[in-house]
């Protein structure tokens, strides 16, 4: 009997052939239908994944397809020569030296023996610890791998059972942090390379770290800081957390005297951060000091030849190219232009005012999430040419209006909805939250951000990002 995976492919792959051969959408030329289809068909590889199979497969159907149907190789490939990959790639490893040095453990066990435990102390370290992974590496999935283990054990130290209170206030805190601080600036967390690579080309240049930082790492700390109280309201056990302080401070002295590989690894990554925040200063891309850094790392042999091609995980990054390969494609195909003219109107109108237009495009994307499931990378790129009539005519800045695509990325209310969210499920074998946890954080976010965006107007309209 074939199981629900293998049948949402082959669900998919009809949709496709129906729409490439009926060719239904008034407006779109042949070329738009085919390519439109092919994309239906990643996402269910995407989506489903069959048999466990990797990105790489419905990234390769995407590519081939295109070509097939007549895009050219500049196009298809558009998303490898972004320098958003080129972020990508150099973050990635600094990701795995955090892991292979020991560095990230070692900077979670500095933060958390450095306070008396308690549970308010517990979600305000998890939230410092957040803030130090996401300056040192975009990679949430390194963050995850580091942190989630050691929410694991604190759990165990504290003696909490699985799925109770207790546990999942624990784990949804350091799971949420390895998420959403690092959003507020362009190198924090993988968003900011993503969102820099699918904006239009006419945009592009609006989205410096400075930009990025400036205009969203407000709503970023809000969303942060007011999930937090709601977990803490909503999830906090009344019994006292349980745990001495030595008990941190005995795992901390287990790793051992800081190793030659963390300082040159630390020296590298701060030093990065540094040229990262002075671009407007010296001039450099944020793409070329991550690739300097990256070759540092590899000269002074924190990085090995082996390592090299075992160090990242080369899926992700073949899916995050063909995902931002996807707004060229859907330009070149005329899928946008097709798009764009049915939906401007209904955005343009509500372009007039900037709090109705976030609102109801940020709940928008929440609600294509459910289908959307890879990030909502699809929709994006489908969607993203609007931002320059919304920037041209309104005077929103595409940051500001970006602040949608971003909620959506960090989106979740179901476990499905967020890889993220099945990749700690995955870590903690059943010993943190139950699904019930994940929808009360899911609405908890929800609140964060509408509250957040309801604050940054007149901040934004303050720094003139908006009308």
């Amino acid at each position: 009997m074939l199981n629900t995976r293998v049948l949402g492919v082959v669900a998919s792959v009809l949709i496709a052939l129906i729409i490439g051969l009926v060719t239904p959408f008034t407006g779109l030329p042949q070329q738009g239908h085919w390519i439109l289809a092919t994309v239906i068909v990643t996402l269910g590889f995407w989506i489903f994944r069959p048999g466990g199979l990797p990105f790489m497969a419905g990234g390769s159907l995407l590519l081939a397809g295109c070509l097939i149907f007549g895009l050219k190789y500049n196009v298809v490939a558009a998303g490898f020569i972004s320098p958003a990959v080129w972020v990508l790639i150099p973050a990635l490893y600094f990701g795995f030296v955090l892991q292979k040095t020991g560095l990230g453990k070692r900077i979670a066990y500095l933060v958390l023996k450095s306070f008396e435990p308690s549970w308010l102390s517990m979600a305000v370290s998890w939230f410092i610890i957040g803030i130090a992974l996401s300056a040192l590496t975009p990679s949430i999935t390194v963050r995850i791998a580091i942190v989630m283990p050691i929410a694991v054990s604190v759990v165990e130290a504290c003696k909490q059972a699985p799925h109770s209170k207790g546990s999942a206030f624990i784990t949804i805190v350091a799971w949420a942090m390895c998420l959403f601080p690092g959003t507020g600036w362009l190198t924090g967390s993988l968003t900011g390379p993503i969102m820099l690579g699918f904006l239009p080309a006419e945009l592009k240049g609006m989205a410096t770290f400075d930009s990025w930082f400036q205009i969203l790492a407000l709503p970023w700390l809000l969303i942060t800081v007011i999930f937090i109280v709601l977990i803490y309201i909503t999830m906090r056990p009344k019994e006292a957390i349980g745990i001495p302080r030595d008990t941190f401070r005995a795992q901390y002295a287990a790793l051992g005297p800081v190793t030659r590989d963390e300082k040159v690894a630390i020296a590298i990554l701060i030093g990065s951060l540094i040229m990262f925040t002075t671009e407007k200063m010296h001039g450099i891309p944020t793409a070329a000091v991550a690739l300097m850094a990256l070759a540092l790392l590899i000269i002074f042999k924190i990085i090995t030849v082996p390592e090299v091609s075992t160090g990242v995980n080369w899926d992700v990054i073949m899916f995050f190219g063909v995902a931002i390969s996807l707004s060229p494609i859907f330009v070149n195909a005329k899928v946008s232009d097709w798009i764009v003219p049915i939906l401007q109107p209904n955005l343009m109108s509500l372009a007039e005012n900037p709090l109705s237009f976030l609102l109801v495009t940020t709940f928008g994307i929440m609600a294509i999430r459910f289908i959307d499931v890879p990030w909502g990378f699809s929709t994006i790129a489908l969607t993203v040419p609007i931002l320059i009539p919304v920037f041209n005519q309104f005077g929103i800045h595409p940051l500001v209006a970006s602040m949608a695509y971003i909620v959506g990325i960090n989106f979740f209310l179901l476990s499905y909805q967020q890889p993220f969210t099945l990749m700690a499920e995955g870590m903690m074998q059943g010993k943190g939250w139950a699904p019930h946890h994940v929808t009360l954080a899911g609405v908890s976010y929800i609140v964060a951000v509408i509250v957040a965006l309801l604050i940054s107007m007149p901040y934004w309209r303050m720094i003139g990002v908006i009308r």
